[in-house]
């Protein structure tokens, strides 16, 4: 009888077990299932989903218009000055197109290009940034006595230079009624911006020019 009764217990022991085995092997089966559809969604969800894809474009806008808040405006006015002697000062739009700068130029970019020639930035608010030296640097190595073919608002300039290299503003003509500079191959553009273009005399300027033009 107790044998009997033993093993019946051992039977519904078994049996409980089964049961135990059986319920977690469901639960974890669930579980699985349960997890495997959360990452389909959310793998899904980030390939399809438009909204995350503006954001996205927006973060990257934002990110765009805080560097060009960057910018220096081109009214913004430069001053150059060689100890207590003003060299030049312009406002960002006129110097640019004296030294042949950057259109688009940050604080930083516009005070390295100046350190080239010595310049370090001194001064500045909103308005105004002044740039100080403390010995003389031609600016424009311009070689004396010269004829140089430049740029001057677009357009192709012809000018002469003293014999200390400096531009003599009453020779200068600009050539406005012909062909503009951007008509121009890019490679003679580069040239004439960059005053690599010069001459011992006017009518070699002048016959370069032609050429150009024609």
């Amino acid at each position: 009888m107790d044998n009997s009764n033993n093993n019946l217990n051992s039977k519904s022991t078994s049996g409980n077990l089964n049961k135990k085995q059986k319920a977690a092997i469901l639960v974890s089966f669930i579980s699985l299932l349960a997890i495997c559809f959360c990452l389909s969604y959310f793998i899904t969800d980030y390939f399809t989903n438009p909204n995350r894809l503006i954001n996205n474009e927006e973060a990257e806008n934002k990110t765009v218009y805080s560097e060009n808040d960057k910018y220096l405006d081109d009214n913004i006015y430069i001053t150059l000055k060689t100890n207590d002697n003003i060299d030049m000062s312009e406002n960002l739009l006129n110097l640019k197109k004296k030294l042949n700068l950057d259109d688009n130029l940050t604080k930083e970019a516009l005070s390295e290009k100046l350190s080239d020639d010595g310049y370090a930035l001194y001064e500045w608010d909103n308005n105004k940034l002044i740039y100080t030296r403390d010995s003389s640097t031609d600016i424009n190595k311009f070689e004396s006595n010269k004829y140089y073919l430049g740029e001057e608002n677009g357009y192709i300039s012809l000018f002469k230079t003293d014999s200390n290299g400096n531009i003599i503003e009453s020779e200068k003509k600009v050539y406005s009624n012909s062909k503009p500079l951007a008509n121009l191959p890019e490679i003679d553009q580069n040239y004439i911006k960059e005053n690599k273009f010069s001459f011992d005399t006017k009518d070699e300027a002048l016959q370069k020019l032609s050429e150009m033009i024609s």
